[in-house]
């Protein structure tokens, strides 16, 4: 009886220890740069969270936002689209549910 309640609590701890893996998701996303060069361009693109760290990615584009930079060197906005911005540089906005990014701010 003991030892099946050690094991049994060996492999609960194991369980909630266990790292999480993040799926990848296909999306499409719509990049802002701002600036001297400005340019608004709709790609689909891949997406991944994990832990609060987000990795997003293209053919031509790899983005990566660290959850201990957040508020610091980007700003996240949690809304439908969910959207990166660092201040001055670029808008990043990830469309995950299919919404068309041709629709949304033009």
């Amino acid at each position: 009886m003991i030892r099946t309640t050690l094991t049994s609590a060996a492999l609960a701890f194991g369980l909630i220890h266990a790292p999480a893996s993040a799926e990848i998701i296909n999306a499409e996303c719509k990049l802002r740069k701002y600036g001297e060069n400005q340019l608004t361009e709709i790609f689909p693109c891949d997406f991944r969270q994990s832990g609060g760290n987000v990795q997003v990615w293209s053919q031509n584009w790899e983005f990566k936002f660290l959850a201990s930079e957040q508020g610091q060197t980007y700003v996240r906005i949690n809304s439908n689209p969910l959207s990166f911005h660092r201040l001055g540089k670029y808008s990043l906005f990830v469309f995950q549910d299919g919404m068309p990014a041709q629709q949304f701010l033009r």
